[in-house]
């Protein structure tokens, strides 16, 4: 099963890497507020699960979750045609997602810091979810790609021995990822579509 884990390590950095150059390119313009919390839940969610239950593989696609975006995020402080306006929205979205990091580190119990670092992660894919759907030209689909089959690897190899700490955050990621990368395309076609009509 180690085996597929890595082919989905390896497939989130290839996509990854495809993001990461449209980002220095200025092709896409990453949230900054949601690459950063990408980059700090998922980690936190390793270090977690390694506390839990030692290490598995099924934490490799949730490490690899955090590593690519914090390249991302490192990307976009450099070019200035990678830059996003951020909003109120945005700023809210990443207090909240720090505030349950804080609540994590305060409680000191493994399983809470995988659900709040879950909890912290979502909350910051809100501005880019948000983003994809009223910018989608600003977003790339294939990183969101790269996702939902790393994460499904993540999941494959939780089955060989199911538990919440290695199996919740690979469930939540292939959620998001299907999610961010159905609205990106669709929305870029349905611009497309209204584009054509005039």
């Amino acid at each position: 099963m180690q085996y597929l884990v890595l082919i989905g390590a390896l497939c989130s950095i290839v996509f990854g890497s495809v993001y990461l150059i449209s980002t220095i390119q200025g092709k896409v313009q990453p949230n900054k507020v949601t690459w950063l919390l990408w980059a700090v839940s998922p980690m936190i969610s390793v270090i977690a699960t390694i506390s839990a239950t030692g290490f598995d593989w099924a934490i490799l696609p949730v490490f690899m979750a955090g590593f690519m975006p914090m390249l991302v995020f490192i990307a976009s402080l450099f070019n200035k045609s990678a830059y996003w306006q951020l909003n109120l929205l945005d700023y809210l979205c990443g207090i909240v997602a720090i505030f349950a990091i804080i609540i994590w580190h305060l409680t000191n119990d493994p399983i809470l810091a995988i659900i709040f670092s879950i909890l912290s992660d979502a909350i910051a894919s809100v501005p880019t979810l948000h983003k994809a759907w009223f910018y989608p030209n600003s977003e790339a689909p294939i990183y969101y790609m790269g996702g939902v089959f790393s994460s499904t690897t993540g999941i494959l190899a939780a089955t060989t021995h199911w538990s919440f700490s290695t199996a919740s955050f690979p469930i939540y990621l292939l959620i998001l990822n299907t999610s961010l990368m159905l609205i990106v395309i669709r929305r870029k076609s349905a611009l497309a579509n209204n584009k054509m009509m005039f």
